[in-house]
């Protein structure tokens, strides 16, 4: 009961306490930036953007405590600054580095950035199976039988480990 009171006591205080009014002219707002110059490219660059960006990239030119996807983000950056709408689709930088991965296995200029492809496998085989038994000679004269199966009219192999010795099962 008197932590009620004492709540209502500092609601009405608050209530009665006067609001803040500025006086004066609002404060100006902070002047806009002008955009950063475009870094410059040498003109070779223009014709052949893939081969500036591998020249300044290469583990021999760049700088040993750069990592290569920055590297290439940055000099994409640059290539998109200088050549907006005419730079290769493959170019274009990503913003960030999220979710990247190398594309080819042994080639480091080949970055995939974005989501990744999902494979979906492949579902049950429908098809039919038909197996028949039929009898046969033996080595040593007795009889065995022999099973042999077909999916959709192709033979099936016998499913189990199977190791190949001398180009033979």
């Amino acid at each position: 009961m008197l932590t009620a009171a004492v709540l209502s006591a500092l609601m009405l205080q608050q209530a009665a306490a006067p609001q803040i009014v500025w006086a004066g002219p609002p404060p100006e707002p902070a002047p806009v930036a002008s955009p950063a110059p475009a870094p410059a490219i040498p003109d070779w660059a223009r014709t052949d953007p893939f081969g500036y960006e591998r020249s300044e990239c290469s583990p021999l030119i760049r700088s040993s405590s750069e990592p290569m996807e920055a590297c290439q983000n940055r000099v994409r950056f640059a290539l998109a600054a200088n050549l907006g709408d005419d730079l290769p689709a493959g170019l274009r930088p990503t913003g960030s580095l999220e979710n990247c991965r190398q594309e080819a296995a042994g080639d480091s200029y080949a970055l995939q950035c974005g989501a990744t492809a999902r494979a979906v496998p492949g579902g049950p085989d429908l098809r039919d199976r038909v197996c028949t038994t039929r009898p046969s000679n033996s080595r040593e004269g007795g009889m065995t039988y022999r099973e042999e199966c077909t999916v959709g009219g192709e033979p099936v192999r016998d499913q189990g480990l199977r190791i190949t010795l001398g180009g033979r099962d």
